[in-house]
């Protein structure tokens, strides 16, 4: 470096903030020019003079600066200029964590936290009443949300479903809120979900040729055939499919008799019958299906109070209208949610159908014991099934339990 490279860079190299390449060219400079050494040193002496106190005389046993080896000169230098680096560390330091506190505060007010009608209260509802009503069987329970620093939220949830008196573990959800930008990740306890249970609407099964009709026929007495070889020490989950439209008051009357529970109700909401070469005839969690589980009936429970296993057919229709509405006024964030979502028919579409035709529904998710279930082939109002899982027998009521999580 020249003699004016050097004093363009030497506020920089003074205060250490200049590159490591700079400050050792710099350094080669001084050892050849005294002109610029002679300006550290008088830059050296400043420096040196802030730090005596203000007001005093120098004393006899001072001594000047120039009396001072340019040796120690330099070593004060470096000194002065790894002070300066630390401060500037320092400064940037306690910045970011003051500005990470602050946003930490102003995200939990953004996101509503601890209140129901936050931003993340609303995308947790969405999420959940997305699935429960999206996916035959499934809800989510065990979970809650936690905001971040800068506008960021984690969502967490056990995935579960019921198999027989159990409720079981079957994957974890994973959500991340930006803003209002959901992203949500399924972890499936198998690292995949296997679909297993299927509708069919009644209606289209009806527009069908003898033909395709004979074959659902078979497809059901296979079901039938696979629970009479299934041992009697075992509870399973099937998938059953009504001959035609019923409230759910008439379903309760329809599977009075048997020691089942009924856990998901498949909801007609308009467009189910109209299976052709573009929508598979089968309906379930990987196709355009609607309905509520009974674990999340309370979610959107009007009447609120308690509610009959078998009975209040109208408060759970009530509820399933609710649920529905409630995803039309956010289809923003379900659209993110339901990578599968079929738009020529949107939620408010459905919603308006079911406002004026009422809630029927075609199908039910039932399980109880296996055997028991095989009775149901006796019901002629059935003209479907597909078994879901199986499971050791566990049809009676633990007097305690509980899940751990972490």
């Amino acid at each position: 470096m020249d003699c004016n490279e050097v004093k363009s860079k030497w506020k920089s190299y003074m205060n250490g903030e200049c590159r490591e390449k700079d400050e050792k060219e710099i350094e080669e400079h001084l050892q050849g020019c005294s002109q610029c050494e002679l300006l550290l040193n008088q830059d050296i002496e400043k420096q040196e003079e802030n730090h005596l106190h203000v007001g005093d005389r120098l004393n006899d046993q001072e001594r000047l600066l120039d009396d001072i080896p340019i040796k120690k000169q330099k070593k004060w230098l470096r000194k002065a200029k790894w002070k300066n680096r630390l401060m500037n560390a320092l400064t940037i330091f306690m910045l970011f964590i003051g500005v990470s506190i602050i946003s930490g505060i102003l995200t939990a007010f953004f996101f509503g936290f601890g209140t129901d009608e936050g931003r993340g209260e609303k995308a947790i509802q969405v999420i959940r009443t997305a699935t429960q009503m999206t996916m035959p069987n499934v809800y989510l329970a065990g979970g809650g949300m936690n905001t971040n620093f800068y506008y960021t939220m984690d969502i967490d949830f056990q995935i579960q479903k019921q198999l027989g008196r159990e409720h079981k573990s079957i994957g974890q959800l994973h959500g991340k809120m930006f803003f209002n930008l959901l992203n949500v990740n399924r972890e499936w306890t198998d690292g995949q979900y296997d679909v297993k249970l299927y509708f069919m609407h009644p209606q289209f099964v009806e527009n069908q040729p003898e033909t395709e009709q004979t074959f659902y026929q078979e497809t059901l007495q296979d079901t039938w055939n696979t629970l009479d070889l299934l041992p009697k020490g075992t509870v399973s989950e099937l998938a059953i499919t009504f001959d035609q439209l019923y409230d759910i008051d008439d379903v309760y009357a329809l599977l009075h008799d048997y020691d089942l529970d009924i856990v998901w109700y498949a909801i007609d909401t308009g467009t189910e019958g109209k299976g052709d070469t573009y929508h598979s005839p089968y309906l379930s969690a990987n196709s355009d299906i609607w309905g509520f589980h009974e674990h999340a009936i309370f979610d959107f429970s009007r009447d609120g109070g308690s509610i009959r296993i078998r009975g209040d057919g109208h408060k759970r229709a009530e509820a399933f209208k609710t649920g529905l509405q409630f995803l039309a006024e956010n289809k923003k964030l379900v659209e993110r949610y339901i990578w599968y979502f079929n738009n020529e028919t949107s939620i408010e579409d459905r919603y308006n159908y079911v406002e004026e035709n009422g809630v029927k529904t075609y199908g039910v998710v039932v399980t109880g014991p296996t055997k028991e279930l095989l009775t149901l082939q006796e019901n002629n109002s059935i003209i479907f099934a597909t078994l879901g899982e199986v499971d050791f027998w566990n049809w009676y009521d633990r007097p305690a339990g509980g899940t751990i999580y972490n």
